[in-house]
């Protein structure tokens, strides 16, 4: 195995964090972060379009082994130089079951996770405010389940869904703190 692809939820702040964190690593495999509703993850992966939610860590090697969920994120470790050796701890008999609590409640309170580290709160939105330029037109892909959720707006920046009540998604949000252009 020489390669991961890690399929992350481009709507959530937490989850775009720590795709970014991931490509500040130094890694023993390539490591690739795709938005999971993403065309690129869509036209890579579309065995995974209908079975995956963006609720759900996905991890993709390049043999075409399909982790999801906890054993997921222990290969998003495994392919971590400075964290090898923790993936092969928590991923054995003993420990796994520790391993999958803390992923669970790691993923069952990311939103909130998202708030209490203020990745979309609003000394961000102005700072993105101040350097984005018109609204983006990006739309959804046909049968995007985040299309559908119920009280979603869209970002005035790039046209992801995100919260009510935020002007632009976690996303370019997380350009923004990173440096980037958004959207």
């Amino acid at each position: 195995m020489r390669a991961l692809s890690v399929l992350y939820d481009e709507t959530c702040g937490f989850c775009v964090s720590c795709a970014r964190w991931l490509g500040a690593q130094r890694t023993l495999v390539e490591l690739e972060c795709l938005p999971a509703g993403s065309e690129a993850a869509a036209k890579r992966f579309p065995e995974l379009r209908r079975s995956a939610t963006k609720e759900e860590l996905v991890v993709v090697d390049d043999e075409g082994g399909v982790y999801r969920d906890t054993h997921a994120w222990l290969m998003v470790l495994w392919a971590l130089e400075d964290y090898r050796a923790w993936a092969q701890r928590l991923s054995r008999p003993t420990l796994m079951p520790l391993a999958r609590n803390a992923f669970e409640l790691l993923s069952s309170n990311r939103r909130k996770l998202s708030g209490w580290l203020h990745l979309e709160d609003d000394a961000v939105r102005r700072h993105l405010e101040r350097e984005a330029g018109p609204p983006g037109a990006a739309k959804c892909a046909p049968g995007d389940a985040a299309c559908r959720l119920p009280r979603m707006v869209r970002c005035e920046w790039c046209g992801r869904p995100m919260a009510e009540g935020r002007t632009a998604c976690p996303h370019c949000l997380a350009d923004v703190v990173g440096g980037l252009e958004p959207g």
